[in-house]
């Protein structure tokens, strides 16, 4: 947590985290093997003869690169084909990633995306390959495929994003500088919130030989800091992360894994031996501006993410450069902890310093610090004993001393474009409000399948975290996803039945969520004088009801003499009160209904209801409502519907109901003027209970009574929360934010879209099979 004399408000927000790493599909599994301590470079059986002929061994592989959700993402087989394997997986992982931020919804913030890729050569393949098969791709299309140009802009261009969109291309390094530019590009205003990272895939695997004028290890093993280190492993990689600003994050009730402190750029210039040589001064440089820009003393920092390859020279030359920055304000040795992802999973070219930071990230949240592998003896060239650094060589607590953890992730690249970051310790969250005590869920994805995987995904994750807020689960789902076509709704009072929910079996046929509700009706009920209840659970819990039926019933109180609200409350003989007050509380179920967003197109009422129809038509106040409820004839009839009889009698047709009025009011009808129920039109019943026997097709009629049975729980809130989430999956446009006015409420990190991927792989000669693979220790 910042200290109070800190200016914090340059400091950004990791909101999110996605990414695909050697041994782990996603962020969790990554975090779990770092913590376990697991070597997740694949050996390559085909090369095991190795440093006997110069071959080297090893790769930091991923899987499934081959496998791709195109129609999720609008694309022909052809265009998946053509498509550098980069370009699908990051645009999955930026898709991912705006989920895990709870920020993928219709109303999305104005967001940049800057990314840096290696070079590959797919795009060579799918010439030959077209070349072969007789029919030549445009080079246009080849271009739009592969060329790293167009990994921002596809980005924005799939997910609708409007920020800036860039490649920023420093080779090692460059994952890390796009995060560096995109805070830039935050604190100027251009975006209000960034996704940043990069990506390395190959598109195949070569034979891989050993140079000794490289940094690759001959015997496939990377070994940072150690005296034994021969280099580095290839691997591939997919980071990203999102960030803001960390004020609007906290206010906008955004999960913060961690905060970004202070990130910097700079080159070496010619101050080094060659152009791929790194250098003291240039490194120490970056680190100690990164430092200055954070607000941090070196001695606040507990750990460091090195680049740490594993090579003599590279290593020494980085811990001479941070020692050199760190002794700028400390003459402390032996307390900060380095370590190197690249002995986990190799070294992972453009997307190495996102997977550094990341990991940083996870150190500084969590409060652990995994083990730097593959190290038994110190480097003989670097200097540990008069430096701030120690090797951490196994998993231990992050001890701060009562102090916020932070750390720092440190990028060097060929070419001399070195990036440094300073990651602390998120603050602590704003609290929450409490919410309802039922909740909507929803769920939605593209196909029937991929909707059943999430219902299951979303279970496994609430089984897994039984303490998770429901209320904030609900408003995550509800706000920050895109809404698809095929959807599900459960309602659940606790974790434990919201589980049970969701185990429950989602039909094989299609649901009602292909439709496009075209009509919406209300149609209100004659009330029943022979029942009595309670409609103080919704009365409670919502505001708008709570509003609407108070304000009728104080405008009531003069005719009657008698407060409705108690008459909902207790059980009185048959007559004008009771009926009166169930009029009142179907006219202001109405309101709220209406408050969600779920406009009806037109109103009609049955016998008695249609003084509530009259008066929603009318948009009337409460006097009105209260003198049409009670059916006196010295109502002010000069803003309701000419055919109103507010003696009760049905409400005469007024219009057609194919469409709401001009004014924006529902059209009032005459109930057997409602359109007839069928596809893409619901008739909402309120004040009515269920026939015995149900409609064939009930799907599109719905009953919604919030007035509780004697000797039963009051279920009215769950009826309403029912109702909204049928509508919802018949395709009304329910306003979410609107069903959480008044509340404060958090995103979280909750299971993302399960897409549905086939393989697209362009045939080459150099590819190996999965069965080829074996990884290592």
């Amino acid at each position: 947590m910042p200290t109070e004399d800190v200016d914090d408000s340059g400091f950004v927000a990791v909101t999110a985290m996605a990414g695909r790493f050697p041994g782990a599909p996603d962020i969790e599994t990554f975090w779990d093997n770092l913590r376990a301590g697991r070597e997740s470079v694949s050996v390559l059986t085909e090369q095991m003869p190795a440093a006997q002929d110069g071959h080297v061994p090893s790769y930091g592989l991923l899987s499934d690169t081959d496998r791709f959700d195109a129609e999720h993402f609008g694309y022909s087989s052809e265009d998946a084909l053509i498509m550098d394997p980069q370009q699908r997986l990051l645009l999955e992982c930026a898709h991912e990633v705006l989920e895990r931020a709870g920020h993928s919804g219709p109303e999305r913030l104005p967001t940049g995306v800057f990314v840096g890729g290696s070079a590959s050569d797919h795009g060579a393949f799918v010439r030959a390959w077209a070349h072969g098969r007789g029919a030549p791709l445009t080079e246009s299309r080849v271009q739009q495929g592969n060329d790293l140009d167009f990994l921002a802009p596809r980005i924005s261009y799939k997910l609708g994003l409007t920020g800036p969109a860039m490649a920023v291309q420093s080779a090692c390094s460059s994952s890390l500088v796009a995060v560096h530019v995109a805070i830039g590009a935050l604190l100027a205003g251009d975006c209000s919130m960034a996704i940043a990272g990069g990506v390395a895939v190959p598109a195949a695997i070569p034979t891989l030989w050993h140079d000794p004028d490289d940094i690759f290890a001959d015997d496939g093993r990377c070994r940072p800091f150690d005296a034994h280190g021969r280099g580095t492993v290839r691997a591939g990689a997919v980071g990203l992360v999102v960030l803001r600003p960390l004020d609007e994050a906290l206010s906008d009730g955004d999960h913060v894994h961690a905060v970004i402190r202070g990130t910097a750029v700079n080159n070496d210039g010619r101050r080094k031996m060659g152009f791929h040589a790194p250098s003291v001064a240039g490194l120490a440089g970056a680190v100690r501006t990164a430092h200055v820009v954070a607000g941090v003393e070196a001695d606040e920092i507990g750990y460091v993410e090195a680049h740490g390859t594993g090579t003599v020279l590279g290593d020494s030359v980085e811990m001479a450069g941070l020692t050199k920055a760190f002794r700028q304000s400390t003459d402390r040795t032996g307390y900060c902890r380095i370590g190197s992802v690249k002995a986990n999973i190799g070294h992972a070219d453009a997307a190495a310093g996102i997977v550094g930071l990341i990991k940083t990230v996870l150190c500084v949240e969590h409060g652990v610090l995994p083990a730097s592998l593959n190290f038994t003896e110190p480097n003989p060239a670097i200097d540990f004993a008069s430096s701030p650094f120690v090797v951490n060589d196994r998993t231990i607590d992050w001890e701060s001393g009562g102090r916020p953890r932070i750390g720092a992730t440190n990028v060097i690249a060929y070419g001399g474009t070195n990036a440094h970051a300073v990651v602390a310790e998120a603050p602590s969250a704003p609290p929450t409000t409490p919410g309802r005590p039922d909740h909507l869920l929803v769920l939605s994805a593209r196909t029937r399948p991929a909707l059943r995987k999430a219902a299951r995904n979303l279970a496994d994750h609430l089984e897994r975290f039984p303490d998770t807020d429901l209320a904030d689960v609900a408003w995550t789902l509800q706000t920050g996803r895109t809404m698809h076509p095929e959807r599900h709704f459960v309602v659940a009072a606790d974790v434990a039945e919201a589980v049970a929910a969701l185990r429950a079996a989602i039909p094989d046929e299609p649901g009602p969520g292909h439709l496009t509700l075209r009509r919406l009706a209300f149609l209100f009920a004659e009330p029943d004088d022979n029942r009595a209840g309670s409609a103080a659970a919704v009365h409670g819990a919502e505001e708008v009801f709570r509003t609407h039926l108070d304000d009728v019933a104080a405008a009531a109180h003069p005719h009657l003499g008698h407060d409705l609200r108690r008459t909902l409350a207790t059980s009185f003989p048959s007559g004008p009160t009771l009926s009166s007050a169930a009029l009142a509380e179907q006219y202001a179920t109405a309101r709220l209904l209406m408050s969600w967003g779920l406009r009806p197109d037109a109103v009609a009422g049955q016998g008695r209801g249609a003084r509530c129809a009259a008066a929603v038509a009318a948009d009337a106040g409460p006097d009105d409502t209260a003198r049409l409820l009670l059916g006196l004839t010295e109502a002010d009839n000069s803003a309701l519907p000419s055919a109103a009889d507010v003696g009760g009698a049905p409400v005469g047709l007024s219009g057609r109901a194919e469409k709401p009025a001009e004014t924006g009011r529902p059209l009032l009808c005459d109930a057997s003027a409602l359109p007839d129920s069928g596809p893409g039109q619901i008739v909402v019943h309120i004040g009515a209970r269920p026939p015995a026997t149900p409609a064939a097709d009930d799907s599109v009629s719905l009953y919604v009574d919030v007035l509780d049975e004697p000797g039963h729980p009051a279920t009215g809130l769950r009826t309403l929360l029912t109702a909204a989430g049928r509508l919802w999956v018949a395709g009304a446009a329910l306003d979410f934010a609107a069903l959480h006015t008044g509340e404060r409420r958090r995103r979280l990190p909750l299971p993302t879209y399960p897409f549905e991927r086939r393989t697209y792989l362009v045939p080459h000669p150099t590819s190996y099979p999965p069965a080829s693979l074996t990884h290592g220790k």
